[in-house]
């Protein structure tokens, strides 16, 4: 049971390493081999030597286990922990499975026998492609190798470390995901962390931003650690979190959040939580503002709205501010503005020009 034991943690030790040379001294010592070991490569490793080897037709004998098998789709179920939280519609499903129509399969999936549904397939990665073959009604290439827990979640996110297909918030989850299940050190393999602390940073977001905003926003593909960072600070204050569920309940009430990207559905948000309040039309200065107000920059109403309240501001020289209290009103005379800016830098333009003609005649 020793020996057993040792073996497991030797191969748990190579997923993550993709080399486990000498692990095993302690159990062989006692009976050395004449000749040295071949290097026990990883899950991940293993499967691209497997396929190297049956591309470039070398003659070298390939692991029978992980010969490419042809499975019924609807066998394959997901993986322990979910990586592609908050996805909503996959917008590159469809290029996949049109690819996929075209050429075939070129990648196989990687999966275990399931440990809880004989007759099925757990995945460790290609859920993607999975999907893709179970839309186009056809069987799905397949390595099928042994697998502990540990080992699928970790050659989960090796490969997802490779692809960087996941974005900065799906990872997040992830991490969070496995942390209820997993040690520290495999979390950290998982997910590719340098240290373990790196750990802690990701799972952090999950537990300071509200699921219902994240839910909100999306997968945010494009937006990196710093600005989440920043909205999970400003989740800190529960006003400033019943006001980011207030501005997203009126956006959708009005049609406009669904037309919103995930991206930009966090730049919205994330805008508003990094922006100054307007209470009853009096502004109550956020840090950014407080640093505006240090450099003594002069603010000054430009439009008003009908009720008499501030609409737009001018906040120095350079920059312009819409402070309407109602975020989705602001949200829509945003976009109105946008769709009119090519003009009115075109007629501001003209005007320039006609100016300097006007002066150029004087002189």
């Amino acid at each position: 049971m020793n020996d057993k034991r040792k073996r497991n943690k030797s191969k748990l030790s190579a997923i993550m390493t993709g080399n486990n040379a000498g692990l095993e001294r302690a159990a062989t010592a006692a009976t050395p081999e004449p000749t040295p070991k071949p290097r026990e490569k990883s899950a991940v490793g293993r499967l691209g030597a497997a396929l190297h080897s049956l591309t470039e037709q070398r003659p070298e004998t390939v692991d029978p286990s992980l010969v490419i098998k042809n499975l019924d789709a609807k066998l394959l179920l997901p993986s322990l922990a979910l990586d592609r939280a908050f996805e909503g519609d996959d917008e590159e499903l469809d290029s996949l499975v049109e690819s996929i129509s075209q050429n075939g399969q070129q990648v196989p999936v990687l999966v275990r026998p399931h440990p809880k549904q004989p007759g099925h397939y757990q995945i460790a990665y290609g859920h993607r492609r999975v999907k893709a073959c179970l839309q186009l009604d056809i069987a799905v290439r397949a390595v099928v190798e042994d697998l502990s827990d540990e080992e699928l979640v970790i050659a989960q996110g090796k490969e997802n470390e490779e692809r960087k297909n996941l974005t900065y918030i799906q990872q997040c989850f992830f991490a969070a995901e496995l942390s209820k299940s997993f040690t520290r050190e495999v979390v950290a393999a998982a997910v590719g962390a340098g240290d373990k602390t790196r750990v802690s940073k990701l799972t952090s977001i999950i537990r300071r931003v509200p699921a219902d905003l994240i839910e909100n926003i999306g997968s945010a593909r494009g937006i990196g650690r710093v600005k989440w960072e920043t909205l999970a600070k400003a989740c800190e204050s529960e006003t400033q979190v019943s006001r980011l569920r207030k501005s997203i309940a009126n956006l959708k009430t009005s049609g406009k959040w669904d037309a919103l990207s995930s991206p930009d559905r966090f730049a919205w948000i994330h805008d508003l939580a990094s922006s100054a309040e307007v209470v009853d039309g009096n502004l109550s200065p956020s840090p950014a503002d407080g640093v505006e107000s240090r450099k003594a920059v002069q603010r000054k109403i430009l439009i008003k709205g009908r009720d008499g309240k501030p609409a737009v501001e001018a906040r120095g020289p350079r920059n312009i501010k819409i402070v309407l209290a109602d975020e989705a009103r602001a949200a829509a005379f945003s976009q109105y503005l946008t769709s009119k800016i090519d003009g009115l830098l075109e007629e501001f333009e003209q005007q320039e020009a006609k100016v300097k003609d006007a002066m150029g005649a004087d002189v």
